[in-house]
């Protein structure tokens, strides 16, 4: 924690901010998750989908995790929020704990 971010004081106790130089490393972006189009042309080492899921059914839940799936690459993290799960979703990842899963590094091609 201490090599990426720095600690809050004051008013900001108990609170994160990741470095400088490695928030110059970090690309935000807001995009529409559903369009075929998906902007994202690079493998992803981490992906933060929180609370974004429980606003679409299953199909479309499962569509995501997909997609997700393609976009990161191997070892990377997927977060989602602490209403969601991917319990009744057919994936790949492995669960590591509540929210937090992790992309294999190597990945079953079997079906």
């Amino acid at each position: 924690v201490q090599r990426h971010f720095l600690r809050g004081k004051g008013p900001q106790a108990g609170k994160l901010q990741v470095r400088p130089q490695v928030a110059r490393l970090v690309a935000f972006r807001r995009i529409n998750l559903m369009d075929p189009a998906f902007p994202i042309r690079s493998s992803l080492d981490v992906i933060f989908c929180r609370n974004v899921m429980i606003y679409f059914d299953r199909p479309t839940q499962a569509k995501l995790i997909e997609k997700f799936f393609r976009y990161l690459r191997p070892g990377g993290y997927l977060f989602i929020g602490h209403s969601e799960s991917l319990q009744w979703i057919d994936h790949q990842f492995t669960y590591l704990r509540p929210t937090i899963y992790q992309k294999p590094v190597r990945v079953n091609s079997e079906g």
